[in-house]
């Protein structure tokens, strides 16, 4: 908006360069993070705004408190504002504030109802739940239900107006010329629905350790970055054979460089130990924004590639509720509870496990685990595991980041190559 008001005063070709005006994005989202975060997070601290159930120490010296939620109320409004000054507005933008600002905002519901459920455990107005560190927030049934509602509703809406959006698939590693199924409306838009609706919440669900959810969201938005941009060039999508999409499918490139520069300046309130969580509120915005972006340059069935972490966080959470239930309905509750599918879902929950050193086994007993280590896959020797806390959560984290990073060279060389 900001740049389009400046090329009507000053017609200079400067202000049409992605490369410029990208670099303009990254740059403003890096420094109002940086500049706003910190009186953000003391603000937080002394109004106790967090999910944990730790008793916050106001006395002098170091902060012994719980991690204050909803960093994502400066992440969310700082990657706006970036694209309201130098990305040119169209229906992809538009789509995209909207989709990322509808999703924050249930995100920041359910952040403030898990605040007050909190508060309200400590005073002794509600329950907490014994096998829960965190409190609750709205249900999910509820929080399901928005985000499929508005979802709908702007992706049709999307569909309806804007032409170059169709229901074609890119099916990985099989040409356009072979096989390039196109979908109808009637399918088509429901099934990117369950895309952005499903990677939302598996973004949501890889929110669980310190920076954990914040490379995977970096790794995807690079992907974007380089597609949206090829997409956008009809000479670079020739010679890459890459489906020319649209000129205005280019402001997407801005859109993930801000995403990926406010990752990038997350990290230093983010990484282990955390002083901030992004909360649902960041989470369920940047991952809803991450699966449209994926939509619009038509890389759909991409993102289990990229996004592998989200892909198994989701997966090892479903399969733990469903095997659970088996389990209680064949075994009954005590067999149930002591034989899991994973020791504890997400899988990076279930990894802290396998890299605590103890003396004796488990009470809980994983089938997943017992079935990985007879193939010779899973198995970690006394030597390589490790007694603390810390010392696990960075192996866990650091394990998940250079995994997200093989990946995105994957699908990179799958995508501009294996066609």
């Amino acid at each position: 908006m900001l740049t389009e008001l400046l090329y009507y005063f000053l017609p200079y070709q400067i202000f049409k360069s992605v490369f410029f005006r990208g670099g303009l994005t990254y740059l403003t989202t890096y420094f109002m993070i940086n500049i706003i975060m910190p009186y953000v997070i003391r603000l937080f601290r002394r109004r106790g705004i967090t999910s944990d159930f730790t008793t916050t120490d106001h006395t002098h010296g170091p902060y012994q408190g719980a991690t204050p939620i909803m960093g994502g109320v400066v992440l969310i409004p700082s990657i706006i504002l970036s694209i309201l000054f130098w990305a040119w507005i169209n229906t992809y933008t538009v789509a995209l504030i909207l989709i990322i600002l509808v999703y924050s905002i249930i995100g920041g519901i359910d952040d403030f109802a898990k605040i007050l459920h909190k508060r309200k455990v400590k005073r002794g107005l509600a329950q907490r739940k014994s096998y829960s560190d965190k409190a609750d927030g709205i249900p999910g049934s509820v929080r399901l239900t928005l985000e499929i509602f508005f979802t709908l509703a702007i992706i049709g809406s999307l569909f309806w107006y804007n032409n170059s959006i169709d229901g074609h698939l890119h099916i990985p590693m099989i040409p356009m010329k072979t096989w390039f199924p196109e979908l109808s409306a009637y399918l088509f838009i429901p099934f990117i629905t369950l895309v952005i609706v499903g990677g939302a919440n598996a973004v949501n669900l890889t929110d669980g350790l310190d920076s954990l959810v914040t490379i995977p969201i970096m790794t995807c938005a690079v992907f974007i970055a380089a597609a949206a941009y090829i997409a956008g060039d009809v000479d670079w999508s020739n010679k890459l054979k890459i489906l020319f999409i649209s000129h205005e499918i280019k402001e997407v490139s801005i859109f993930a460089i801000a995403v990926f520069s406010a990752c990038i300046a997350f990290l230093k309130f983010n990484s282990p130990p955390a002083s901030i969580y992004m909360g649902d509120m960041g989470s369920l915005g940047l991952g809803a924004g991450i699966c449209t972006m994926f939509f619009f340059i038509k890389a759909e069935l991409y993102l289990p590639i990229v996004g592998w972490a989200f892909v198994v966080a989701a997966l090892s959470a479903i399969l733990q509720r469903v095997w659970f239930k088996i389990a209680l309905w064949k075994k009954g509750r005590e067999w149930a509870q002591k034989n899991r599918m994973f020791y504890r879902a997400p899988y990076h929950h279930h990894k802290q496990m396998v890299f605590t050193y103890r003396e004796s086994s488990p009470e809980i007993h994983s089938i997943w685990h017992q079935v990985i280590t007879r193939f010779g896959f899973g198995k970690i020797l006394d030597e390589d595991k490790f007694l603390t806390q810390e010392q696990v959560n960075n192996k866990v984290i650091w394990s998940n980041h250079l995994k997200s990073v093989f990946y995105l060279v994957v699908a990179i060389m799958i995508y501009f190559k294996v066609r």
